[in-house]
């Protein structure tokens, strides 16, 4: 079953008319990758120490749409999207702000990731899988968590793809997975319960070379807001840049969706895991 469902998310990618870029004339993204995660594994609850206490676990996310004891068990599908390469190679050559493929890209291509996350929701639930994604949630929200504010949402899909066996994060706190750092993520709970995929008991940084090797740190050097140094990601200050009125003009600027922000991502352009993971020899 769960090639069959990576079968319907690769044919919905290739053929959706919103996972096109007039700028490139070319896909958003390329073909996904996806794996799973056992809906009980240990690691959801212990998110709740090592995030926030708000963090939800899959359990929390599937009773709060289907009510209060639905839970039986299940599955955790997280998909991985990676960023079509002339829109990286165009952001490669920028230092101060993303380029115009790449403003373009942020504006209009969530269009499609929610388009691909509702068609495979509802593809699971047409099935007979009671499934829920949660960044599609009306109780998913991003804000500042805990005693500390730290900036995050009740639902991370980096340490969902983590748990999932699909890669790691890194020092930008961008996800290095085999396709690289210039990737969106998705996910989904789902009473369908599905082979989980190996994370091979590794160190949740395990694809950053700063990290594994004490090596690299190209991504400081890319950060045109200053939001990053040897001690790590500055949240606030990246996101500042990032969906700041500068960026929002910019991205208005080059006909993008109204209310938009051409974002940034410099740190995932133009770095040793740009389109790979620089701990493998693959590349892909």
């Amino acid at each position: 079953m769960k090639e069959i469902i990576k079968n319907e998310v690769v044919r919905y990618a290739s053929q959706s008319r919103e996972n096109w870029s007039v700028e490139t004339k070319d896909h958003y993204f390329g073909e996904p990758l996806l794996q799973c995660a056992s809906a009980d594994d240990l690691l959801f609850e212990e998110y709740k120490k090592i995030l926030y206490p708000e963090h939800l676990t899959p359990k929390e996310a599937f009773e709060l749409v289907f009510g209060q004891g639905s839970y039986s068990g299940g599955s955790v599908i997280s998909i991985i999207l990676p960023i079509n390469e002339k829109i990286r190679k165009s952001n490669r050559l920028q230092t101060k702000q993303p380029s115009k493929e790449w403003a373009l890209f942020n504006s209009f291509g969530s269009v499609f990731t929610r388009n691909l996350l509702k068609h495979t929701e509802d593809y699971l639930n047409q099935k007979g899988y009671r499934t829920v994604a949660p960044a599609l949630a009306e109780w998913f929200v991003m804000k500042s968590f805990g005693p500390n504010l730290l900036l995050g949402s009740n639902w991370s899909e980096r340490h969902v793809a983590y748990a999932a066996g699909l890669g790691s994060v890194s020092l930008n706190e961008g996800f290095i997975s085999e396709k690289g750092i210039a990737v969106r993520l998705l996910s989904l709970v789902t009473e369908l319960k599905l082979a989980p995929d190996s994370r091979e008991g590794r160190h949740h940084m395990a694809n950053c070379l700063f990290f594994s090797k004490g090596t690299c740190g190209a991504c400081i050097k890319r950060c045109p807001a200053g939001a990053l140094s040897k001690d790590g990601h500055d949240k606030m200050k990246c996101r500042n840049f990032a969906y700041g009125e500068d960026m929002k003009k910019l991205v208005a600027s080059y006909g993008g969706k109204p209310g938009s922000t051409a974002g940034c991502s410099l740190c995932q352009t133009n770095v040793p895991c740009e389109f790979r993971n620089p701990m493998g020899q693959q590349l892909v």
